[in-house]
């Protein structure tokens, strides 16, 4: 696991600070080995419990999609590669250093595929929201392990395994995070796009971020739904 961390670190180096409207925009990583983007966390505190992730990518032209939350070069962070192009059905979740296999619904045929993940640390569970529907919840230790001044990266997923992508195009949109664990109703709207729902710590309508220009481009959304 640490090779994965030592990366995330260095793709926040030489890399160039923005802040935009991404709505209808994504971030599309065009070559092998590209460095992920880092997310600037706008928390007005230092520490996190708990915390939902929501993101949208294309499942035809995105093979893996990493985000990851992270504290320091310990390992009290979350991370997760989700699937897609050939594997667009399987998914891979790292707890607190604890992996979680998961299956994304084989039924669903839609290009467009939207994901949550919350994670409570007081209480130890983890969800995993396809679509609008819970498809994985766990249940780990009661440990509230906190989250110091966290550091958020999304970003090409194959590479932190030690792979080759097999394709050259990872596309993501729509990326919010909230320091709260998301009711359904929550879910539901931001899976049917309804206006307000932005996250309150990484909101994509008004996101920085820090990120070598040469490992991604800013474009619409090419995804259709």
């Amino acid at each position: 696991m640490e090779p994965m961390i030592i990366l995330l670190v260095v793709a926040s180096f030489s890399g160039i600070l923005g802040q935009t409207d991404m709505a209808c925009k994504s971030f599309i990583f065009s070559k092998n080995y590209s460095f992920p983007v880092e997310l600037t966390y706008e928390g007005d505190g230092s520490q996190l419990l708990t915390f939902t992730a929501c993101l949208r990518s294309c499942t035809k032209m995105t093979e893996s999609i990493m985000f990851s939350i992270l504290s320091g070069l310990r390992y009290d962070y979350f991370f997760s590669i989700l699937g897609g192009g050939p594997d667009a059905n399987t998914g891979l979740i790292w707890v607190e250093g604890q992996r979680v296999d998961v299956y994304f619904p084989t039924n669903d045929t839609r290009s467009r595929r939207s994901i949550c993940l919350s994670w409570d640390s007081p209480n130890g569970e983890m969800v995993l929201w396809v679509n609008g529907k819970i498809t994985e919840k766990k249940q780990f230790k009661k440990e509230g392990t906190k989250y110091i001044d966290p550091r958020i990266f999304i970003g090409p997923g194959q590479i932190f395994l030690g792979g080759k992508p097999m394709l050259e195009v990872g596309e993501v949109t729509d990326v919010h995070v909230w320091d709260t664990v998301l009711n359904p109703q929550d879910i539901e709207d931001y899976y049917h796009n309804k206006k307000g729902k932005v996250g309150n710590i990484i909101n994509w309508r008004a996101l920085k971020y820090d990120g070598a220009e040469r490992d991604f481009i800013i474009g619409p959304f090419r995804c259709k739904s």
